[in-house]
């Protein structure tokens, strides 16, 4: 028995080996094929101020040849820097043993002018180099790897080869793309296709890349790119993926995008399940489980593929395109997005649901159908549905999706291409279907500590994406990093409670809980030198891109994205906040934001939100991106002030009234007045408005009831809704002291300036009652100049507030008043100028006048006037005659 377990050992040993060495890749050595084409042109030596790591490529070549399907690459690195070894100095050529071979040509050194060989298979190492292992993807490369010896300054490393071998899975047909420009500069650049007579291959440019030149071979046509001297792009962060910033060129054999639907259908039919199979039996119990309703059918299959068959594929060879079979990943649960999609699409066309692949790319969600036609312009597949003539796409690799079957996100992917003959580009569309709310609030406690309840709530799409985290990370780890964010914002936070988190999956709401104690709230803020609490809506603030001031290039935004920030400061003692309310929100094109604070009793609320309309900013957008977020985090961010007595500041002051304001409010009044009867009253009317020379009506009359009504009630209406409540109360001027990131002088002045024009206006409504029963000639010009007075404090008080808040004019007025003022002074204007019962009313002069008239009467003047010279010459002429 001893030796039958040996003897089974061995031949096990003996297999594994005759395994490895027929699966294991081989390298070998040939001249460089004849068919490769040599450059007319000499290297340009490149600006050094360019280059980093200490090298650059003096050329690089890339030569295909359709009818021997071999990729030939050559290029000539030159070490500027010692340092340049390490990186140039290392040799990676990446292929796929399953339908490619590794083929070398050389690889020498140029040191002072002399050819020094490097080329020895054997210091080779062939290792597999798997380049989608964090996708859980297997592909079966290889890399032949070899770290060179012995380099120095100023060498020269040439280095050749060929990879054979086009996947068979795309039937023969070939496509490719190459990139004309790097971030640094490249002394020469030499691109090249041969393509056999009868077979037309099509090219495309991108970002003004010029076409290329054409040779005819005879038997086939050589189409290439011969440069010298390439120029470098600037690269910038946070770039869309599918915006390009630099010069390539597209070349493919389909022709219309319908050949790539054709294609990717005959690679990937969806096949009936097999009928003595597992899968059947396991789709007919879905089937009974769902009761034979269909939509419940979907969700029960969508549940299952998603969640238990696992994301992982091994895509060696063809089946880097071809899915496995439906009953192979339902026994081995697990598969890539095409397994996932075919096996969901298999499933579901069993109980007659019309289902279909479709291809996306999941990185460029704009300008997909300006590039050629090809497989390469897809990275991914999901499945397409329709019940009862509603389609809708399923993403398989999604998991932990909640809600109904309906509601469930689909990421936006741009245009698709259904996977059939005759298919075309399809518009997928922008769904925001997610939220994250989270909702901070702070008790203050009158030692100065605070105890932090967190509530965290997460919908649609992100509630998937919190769920996934949740069950794919331990809680013990969860709550410490929660702590540890509290804690970098408030340095003496300690956990209160133990996290704890609510999945209401059927409505696809996921809660998350938190309590903290804070020793310490505020810190003393050094530009005021007061205690201040500090809020900060991090999550928001971290979502926006940083970009430069220089920007030319659009800024990628994360998509879908809304999320809601708020914060709740309350006192100790349910003791009342003073009110104050600030509103600042702003729409963009791609992008909303926001930020207000309000008043409630006891409690504060400051309010941050931020959502994103589109995937990216665009070119003319950025302008008031980088205006609309200069300082991001002070936008995302306030600072409560507290008293010494743990209070937020203001707070104290409730019902007292500011006696410096009722002192200042008689004072006005009695300096108007004085000034008024002083200079003005006795006065005359004047010409501006006309009025008759004589009464027309003893009484006041007509519309001139309702203008005395609303005259007599206008300035009891200020004092007290205005004056009474705000002018006179220490908690408005409070609030010179708790209106963060507001110039306190020129706040100051605001509050100065509508005590003044209120103050004046209450005067001039009760002065001009009066002129009104007195029926004075000076009353039309006069309420005339008060209606032009509220119109004008109304506009310059939008105005000021607008300079001061920066567009929170909803603090302390709303457009409607504006409206209301035009409205009332247009009006009653009119009436002042056109009615003849103002005409005729209004006549009454000044009082001194009559005493002036009889006192003509019983005392000539010392100094005759024009008329009684008149007079008396007429009498002479009588006399003469």
């Amino acid at each position: 028995m001893k030796l039958g377990k040996i003897f089974s050992l061995t031949l096990f040993f003996l297999f594994t080996v005759v395994i490895t060495y027929a699966v294991s890749p081989t390298l070998t050595k040939t001249a460089v094929p004849n068919w490769v084409r040599y450059s007319q042109h000499q290297p340009k030596t490149p600006n050094l101020e360019d280059i980093s790591d200490g090298y650059y490529f003096e050329s690089i070549e890339y030569q295909v040849d359709l009818a021997t399907q071999t990729r030939f690459s050559r290029n000539v690195k030159v070490l500027t820097e010692n340092a340049g070894a390490e990186n140039a100095g290392q040799i990676h050529i990446s292929f796929e043993p399953k339908y490619q071979t590794l083929i070398l040509h050389e690889l020498y050194l140029i040191r002072d002018g002399k050819r020094l060989d490097r080329l020895n298979l054997g210091k080779f190492e062939l290792m597999a180099y798997e380049t989608e292992l964090s996708r859980s993807i297997y592909n079966g490369t290889y890399s032949a790897y070899l770290l060179l010896e012995d380099l120095r300054k100023d060498d020269k490393i040439v280095l050749s080869y060929s990879v054979k071998g086009f996947n068979p899975v795309f039937g023969g047909k070939f496509f490719d793309s190459y990139t004309l420009q790097g971030f640094e500069p490249m002394g020469l650049l030499h691109i090249s296709y041969i393509v056999p007579k009868g077979r037309k291959l099509h090219f495309k440019t991108f970002m003004g890349a010029v076409a290329p030149t054409k040779q005819d071979l005879g038997n086939a046509t050589a189409y290439y790119w011969d440069i010298a001297g390439t120029d470098k792009t600037e690269y910038e962060p946070n770039v869309p993926l599918w915006y390009a910033t630099r010069q390539r060129i597209e070349c493919s054999e389909f022709e219309k995008w319908s050949d790539v639907g054709k294609w990717a259908s005959d690679v990937n039919p969806i096949p009936v399940l097999a009928k003595s199979g597992k899968l059947r039996q396991f789709a007919e119990h879905l089937w009974q489980k769902a009761k034979g309703d269909s939509m419940e059918y979907v969700k029960e299959i969508a549940d299952f593929v998603q969640n238990e068959i696992r994301y992982m594929g091994i895509e060696v060879g063809e089946y880097s395109h071809r899915a496995n079979n439906p009953e192979k990943v339902f026994a081995q649960r697990y598969g890539d997005c095409k397994d996932k999609s075919v096996l969901l699409a298999a499933m579901l066309q069993h109980r007659g649901i019309k289902s279909q692949l479709v291809l996306v790319n999941s990185f460029e969600e704009y300008n997909l159908d300006e590039s050629l036609p090809s497989p390469a312009a897809f990275n991914h597949m999901v499945a397409y549905f329709s019940v009862g003539g509603r389609g809708q796409f399923i993403d398989p690799t999604i998991t932990n999706q909640g809600g109904p079957i309906r509601d469930r996100h689909f990421p936006f992917y741009g245009k698709v291409l259904w996977a059939k003959p005759g298919a075309e580009m399809y518009d997928t569309e922008k769904i925001v279907a997610g939220n994250t709310r989270v909702e901070e609030q702070f008790n203050l406690q009158k030692d100065g500590a605070a105890i932090l309840d967190v509530l965290t709530i997460y919908t649609g799409s992100n509630a998937d994406d919190i769920r996934s985290y949740f069950k794919q990370t331990a809680k013990n780890q969860i709550e410490k990093s929660y702590l540890e964010y509290y804690q970098r914002l408030y340095k003496q936070a300690t956990k209160r409670s133990a996290l704890t988190y609510e999945d209401d999956i059927a409505n696809n709401v996921f809660r998350v809980k938190e309590s903290y104690s804070i020793k310490k709230l505020s810190e003393l803020d050094l530009t005021t030198n007061r205690p201040a609490v500090s809020v900060y809506a991090a999550n928001l603030s971290s979502s926006l891109p940083d970009v430069m001031e220089t920007r030319m290039t659009p800024i990628a935004l994360y998509y879908p994205l809304a999320l809601e920030h708020d914060v709740y400061i309350i006192n100790p003692d349910d003791v009342t906040i003073p009110a104050i309310r600030e509103n600042n929100f702003t729409t963009r094109e791609s992008y909303y934001f926001g930020k207000s604070i309000t008043t409630n009793k006891d409690t504060i609320k400051i309010s941050f939100r931020l959502g994103f309309h589109d995937t990216f900013v665009k070119d003319e957008g950025i302008k008031d991106y980088l205006s609309d977020f200069s300082d991001k985090d002070a936008f995302f961010s306030t600072a409560v002030y507290l008293d010494n007595d743990g209070f937020v500041t203001g707070s104290n002051t409730q019902n007292q009234v500011n006696w410096w304001s009722v002192l200042g409010f008689i004072s006005l009044l009695a300096l108007f007045t004085w000034a008024t009867f002083r200079y003005y009253h006795r006065q005359n009317a004047s010409s501006f408005i006309s009025l008759y020379d004589e009464a027309q009506y003893d009484t006041i009359g007509g519309w001139l009831v309702l203008l005395a009504i609303a005259l007599f009630l206008s300035p009891i209406r200020i004092f007290f809704g205005v004056m009474m409540p705000l002018s006179f109360s220490e908690q408005l001027w409070a609030t010179l002291s708790y209106n963060v990131g507001i110039s306190p002088f020129l706040y100051g002045m605001f509050l100065i300036f509508e005590f003044a024009a209120n103050t004046m206006i209450i005067f001039l409504s009760a002065y001009c009652f009066y002129l009104l029963i007195k029926r004075r000639d000076i009353f039309p010009q006069t309420l005339f100049a008060l209606l032009m007075l509220q119109l004008i404090v109304v506009i310059l008080d939008i105005i000021v507030a607008w300079v001061i808040f920066k567009n929170q004019t909803e603090m302390y007025s709303e457009p409607s008043e504006i409206v209301r003022a035009i409205a009332f002074a247009v009006i009653w204007s009119l009436y002042l100028f056109n009615s003849t019962r103002v005409k005729g009313t209004f006549v009454v002069q000044r009082e001194m006048k009559a005493a002036h008239q009889l006192a003509l009467v019983q005392s000539p003047p010392l100094i005759p006037s024009a008329t009684s010279i008149q007079h008396e010459t007429d009498n002479d002429s009588e006399r003469k005659q």
